[in-house]
């Protein structure tokens, strides 16, 4: 055969075997596209389908840029044991399993050889090895023997999934809340939702012995994550009130307690604390339920300051109006009225809100609203305590304000609502009532979020919201405050006076109503009130829920716990003051220190640095005296004339020395601050170079 014979017979036979290659491709296409197609597609189905991979959820923080809650990622480690060829497996099965037993010690070397050996005896592509596995635990175990080799020679599954993690643990838990499938959300985390959690996107997954494992680990999916949260939170003051509040309630054993902690100007919640126990009050305190916001009754006493206002509001009373409480006791129909405190006679208004009576405001409400008690409501109204606050977290229910119109509405109820009960309020909405007079009759909204924030970008901010301009006139808010500051000096809270920690507030006792069966035996402590007393800065209230015991009175209850709350925040809290230079002339006269004596032209530098004006005198060494918008300088006697020692007592020790030494005497000192004693005396003769020895104090 010829060269090009051959030639041509083998590209017949190649162009032969490439037609038959194209004509069985072609008749499986045609055998699948209409005889199999449809039973393919149907297994195509049950062993692939499209998942959606959520974005990481973003962080929650606190006022101080704390984490209060974040999202960590953690695996499981899965195995392919049918990738791994056995040379391999025999070689390194039993240093694998030692890592993995010295790694995370809940299984001996021997207990995992056999989990892995008996896996790829019965051909698992999917074995579950080990669950939350961190992410160090997890690089390291990327490491190991056969886990080196990656997915496709060595079967190493790691499976990622993200754990939301509170990193001060319990601390806030039930603001901070959480997001669940199977409930209902709850605080900052389910209310922004929708800010807080990342955009879902498809993924590629196939079946492997009855579980779902994605396409491609490695794919990078573009996921967006979540956004970040800011919140008013003040995770220092937190802790501080939180653990305040357990005292209380495990020493009283109560049922539950909760503390709110508000700042006054703006409304932005800086801690609240709910602690609670189970139904037959077993287990530890936890924060099982929010009852700050969700927990709603009767206020008892601090009530009493709604009533007030109202009174004030319509002009029923005022500061000079004198209440007679009898016998500390009065009836309205088959129903009596006693005081706690017996105080027989007549009273100021102020004196009747620092007992705390009864019968004073209870005949006041009725005397000035029993024709028409509809117009009480209508100031409750005005005054917004019938409506919720708004606040910025899921959960708060509806204050319930009886109306004239209701059924249960009976001659008692408006004597019973004056003094806290009839009515129910959530412990937040009467916080927010009592934040209000603090600040002058405009009323804020309680809120918690104050922006989100993606990449330290701020995306949306949350400023404080007014809910009403004027409840009250302003004249109103201040005489409330005057007296709310006697009932801690001289009333029912002066167990928790401090001179150096000025407050106002307004104790509770209530006895619980329970549905149909009406009162029982069982009572609420508790207290609300603002600080400071000059220029409230935070308001606060604190409830104790059924206390067991003899001692159930919000003063002494409730009492401590504000107390503690008050001298943290003003000992750890700066307050911010209004300039010195915003204030008149008069009013920093009578004000400013002037105590101790030095030069003239020094007390002159620093009045006028303040605007004040002083009257000059012919000695250079004074000492400031008041005058009505003016300070007033004394000449010091010129002692050094006539040899005599001269009275530095009071004096700084610059100007002290100065002094004693230009009239030739030397000086020693102990101690810091002003001079508090001198040694000799003042006005003793002295010859040159005599030493005078002086003791130093704030």
């Amino acid at each position: 055969m010829s060269v090009k014979s051959d030639i041509l017979l083998r590209l017949y036979i190649v162009f032969g075997t490439l037609c038959l290659v194209a004509f069985l491709i072609l008749a499986q296409a045609f055998r699948i596209q209409f005889f199999e197609g449809d039973k393919l597609l149907e297994e195509a189905r049950v062993s692939s389908r499209i998942d959606t991979t959520q974005g990481e959820r973003g962080n929650l923080y606190s006022s101080n840029n704390k984490l209060l809650a974040t999202s960590l990622p953690f695996f499981e480690i899965r195995f392919d044991t049918k990738v791994v060829s056995d040379s391999l497996f025999k070689a390194s099965i039993d240093s694998l399993a030692f890592h993995l037993a010295s790694e995370f010690k809940d299984r001996s070397q021997e207990e995992y050889r056999t989990l892995i050996a008996d896996g790829r005896k019965n051909g698992k592509r999917y074995l579950l090895i080990k669950k939350n596995v961190n992410y160090n635990e997890k690089k390291r175990a990327e490491k190991w023997p056969i886990f080196r080799l990656g997915r496709y020679k060595g079967g190493f599954i790691p499976k990622q999934y993200d754990s939301r993690v509170n990193p001060f643990r319990k601390l806030a838990q039930r603001t901070i809340g959480y997001v669940r499938a199977s409930s209902k959300p709850v605080g900052i985390e389910g209310t922004y939702n929708q800010y807080l959690k990342g955009a879902s996107i498809a993924q590629s997954m196939y079946r492997i012995n009855g579980e779902w494992v994605p396409m491609d680990d490695d794919v990078d999916l573009d996921i967006r994550n979540g956004k970040d949260v800011y919140t008013s939170i003040d995770i220092d003051m937190q802790d501080k009130v939180e653990s305040y509040l357990h005292e209380t309630v495990l020493a009283h054993r109560a049922k539950w307690g909760t503390a709110v902690v508000m700042e006054v100007a703006t409304g932005k919640i800086k801690a609240i604390a709910n602690l609670g126990l189970k139904a037959k009050r077993e287990g530890p305190y936890t924060e099982r339920f929010n009852y700050a916001i969700g927990q709603k009754g009767d206020p008892g006493s601090t009530f009493k300051v709604v009533s007030l206002l109202a009174l004030l509001e319509d002009n029923k009373v005022n500061e000079n109006t004198i209440v007679n409480l009898g016998e500390g006791k009065i009836s309205f129909y088959d129903h009596e009225i006693k005081d706690s405190w017996y105080y027989p006679g007549s009273v100021t208004l102020r004196k009747m809100i620092e007992i705390s009576s009864n019968v004073g405001i209870s005949k006041l409400v009725t005397n000035a609203y029993k024709n028409d008690p509809q117009r009480f409501i209508d100031r409750l109204t005005s005054m917004n305590v019938t409506e919720p606050t708004g606040v910025d977290i899921v959960g708060e229910v509806k204050p319930k304000v009886k109306s004239p119109d209701d059924k249960d509405w009976s001659g008692i109820t408006l004597p019973w609502m004056s003094m806290g009960h009839e009515v129910e309020l959530t412990p937040l909405q009467m916080l927010t009532f009592v934040n209000a007079i603090a600040n002058d009759g405009k009323m804020m909204r309680p809120y918690v979020v104050t922006k989100v924030a993606k990449d330290n970008r701020v995306l949306e901010k949350f400023e404080p919201q007014v809910i009403k301009n004027k409840i009250c006139s302003k004249e109103n808010a201040q005489l409330v405050r005057s007296i709310m500051e006697g009932v801690v000096r001289q009333g029912t809270a002066k167990s928790i006076y401090l001179a150096e920690y000025p407050m106002g507030a307004k104790t509770g006792t209530a006895e619980i109503a329970m549905g149909k069966r009406g009162y029982q035996e069982d009572y609420q402590a508790s207290i609300v009130g603002f600080f400071p007393v000059e220029k409230p800065a935070y308001s606060c209230i604190v409830v104790i829920n059924e206390p067991l015991g003899d001692d159930y009175y919000g003063g002494t209850v409730a009492g401590p716990v504000f107390q503690k709350i008050v001298t943290n925040c003003l000992a750890a809290k700066t307050i911010q003051e209004d300039p010195i230079n915003h204030y008149n002339t008069k009013y920093l006269v009578k004000n400013i220190s002037i105590e101790g004596k030095g030069y003239q032209d020094d007390f002159a530098t620093i009045y006028n640095s303040l605007g004040i004006p002083s009257v000059g005198s012919s000695n250079d060494w004074i000492t400031p005296i008041r005058g009505n918008d003016t300070m007033l300088f004394r000449g010091l006697n010129a002692a050094e004339k006539s040899k005599l020692i001269p009275n530095v007592v009071g004096m700084g020790l610059r100007d002290a020395i100065y002094k004693l030494e230009n009239a030739g005497l030397k000086v020693r000192f102990t101690g810091r601050g002003k001079v508090q004693k001198q040694a000799p005396i003042s006005g003793k003769r002295y010859n040159r170079g005599d030493v005078v020895a002086l003791e130093l104090g704030v």
